[in-house]
């Protein structure tokens, strides 16, 4: 059966697929860098996908990894608990960062204090800055 509308979503929730359609994740590499841009929600059914791509990127040991949530419209708890995964699998030789500037993402990072550990960034262009000097990220917390 087709449907009415050709720009309808129809999201497959039957097996080992489910809860996939809601997010997509693009890997680009720049210079050293691997960018993850994640789109859609993550949450206890995406964040497993989150990770699968994080552990694929990191294989290539880059020095750094950009997770871009400019168009995640939805971070719950299991998708910050991937980020901080994230972080450890790369730390501490490599570099990390966040782009998160709309609320669904930023406000819940900040929040739970992960500004604290986790560098975030208002742009895509400004971490990808930050990343690439010869002296690594400017403005990482200490601790």
């Amino acid at each position: 059966m087709q449907p009415d509308n050709p720009d309808a979503v129809f999201v497959d929730d039957s097996g080992d697929t489910a809860g996939r359609a809601l997010m997509t994740i693009v890997s680009a590499q720049h210079e050293e860098l691997v960018i993850l841009t994640v789109q859609g929600s993550i949450d206890v059914l995406t964040a497993p996908q989150l990770s699968e791509e994080v552990t694929n990127a990191l294989h290539g040991q880059p020095r750094g990894l950009i997770i871009d949530l400019t168009t995640t419209d939805f971070l719950a708890s299991a998708g910050m608990a991937a980020l901080v995964a994230a972080h450890e699998a790369i730390a501490p030789t490599g570099l990390f960062g966040v782009v998160a500037a709309a609320p669904a993402t930023s406000r819940p990072l900040t929040l739970m204090g992960l500004d604290q550990t986790i560098v975030l960034y208002p742009t895509l262009a400004h971490a990808v800055t930050a990343m690439t000097r010869p002296t690594g990220m400017s403005g990482s917390p200490t601790g």
